[in-house]
C-alpha cells in the first residue's frame, strides 16, 4: 500500500499542494493531511481515487517506497528480491481502481504457479492475501490444459486453458502501464524484463483478451497442492 510519505512526493513532482490534490481526487484537503501524515487508516476507495488522480497525470508509485513521473523504459529485475519487487509492484497496480475496473486488467500468460511458490515462498502466499484483502480485483491467467496447478489461497486468481500456452511462448505478466517478461526455470534465479509503456502493455491486453475469449473455463477442480 502507498505510504504518506509517498503522496507527498508524488505530490512534489507535479508542484501541487496538498489542496490540489484534494480537489482532483475529489476529497478534502483535511482528509489529504491526515492520510500524508498517517494520522487515520485510509479506506480503499480513497486511496484508489488518489492512486488514479496521480496515474493520469503521470506519476507512478514504486513498491512502497518510490514514486517517479512515467515515461518509457527498460529495466531488470533478478533473484527472490527482483521478483519481490515485481510483486510489490503488481500490488501496486492492483490498487489502481482501472485494475478492477476492466480498463487495465491484470493479466499473465503461460507462467506456471508452481515455479512462483518456488522461488518466492511465504513471500507468494503473503502476496495472495493482499490480492485477495482487494476483493473486487481479479488477475487473469492463460495456462495450460495438462498439468494444470494454482497458488494456495488465490482467490483473486481466474484461469482459462489455452492451446496457444506451452513450449515456446514466452511468459509475461501485463499490470497497469508495464509488461513483465519471466524467465523462470526449477534451477536458476528468476530473470525478469519490465517495459514500462503505456502502448506496449496495451497492445499485449489486446493480445491476451483475443486469446482469452476463445480459451476454455478449466472444468476440473484445480490442484493446490504445493
Amino acid at each position: 500500500m502507498i505510504t504518506g510519505r509517498q503522496i507527498r512526493a508524488a505530490r512534489g513532482l507535479l508542484g501541487w499542494d496538498a489542496t490540489d490534490l484534494a480537489a482532483k481526487a475529489g476529497l478534502t484537503r483535511e482528509t489529504v493531511s491526515k492520510i500524508e501524515n498517517e494520522t487515520v487508516q485510509a479506506r480503499e476507495t480513497t486511496l484508489g481515487d488518489i492512486l488514479s488522480t496521480f496515474n493520469d497525470n503521470g506519476v507512478e508509485f514504486i513498491g512502497t517506497t518510490g514514486v517517479q513521473l512515467r515515461q518509457d523504459s527498460v529495466y531488470a529485475l533478478s533473484g527472490i528480491a527482483g521478483f519481490k519487487k515485481l510483486m510489490d509492484d503488481v500490488y501496486t497496480a492492483a490498487c489502481d481502481p482501472t485494475a478492477a475496473d476492466g480498463s487495465k486488467p491484470i493479466c499473465i500468460s503461460n507462467v506456471d504457479d508452481r515455479l512462483f511458490m518456488k522461488h518466492l515462498g511465504d513471500y507468494m502466499l503473503f502476496h495472495a492475501q493482499r490480492m485477495n484483502d482487494l476483493k473486487n480485483v481479479k488477475v487473469h491467467i492463460l495456462t495450460q490444459e495438462d498439468d494444470f496447478f494454482t497458488i494456495p489461497d488465490g482467490h483473486y486468481l481466474e484461469y482459462r486453458w489455452s492451446a496457444n500456452q506451452g513450449a515456446g511462448n514466452v511468459p509475461f505478466y501485463v499490470f497497469g502501464d508495464k509488461l513483465a517478461i519471466l524467465m523462470l526455470d526449477e534451477t536458476r534465479e528468476a530473470q525478469i524484463t519490465v517495459i514500462s509503456s503505456a502502448m506496449v502493455a496495451k497492445a499485449y491486453r489486446e493480445q491476451f483478451a483475443t486469446l482469452w475469449q476463445i480459451s476454455k473455463e478449466p472444468q476440473v477442480k484445480l490442484k493446490s497442492q504445493v
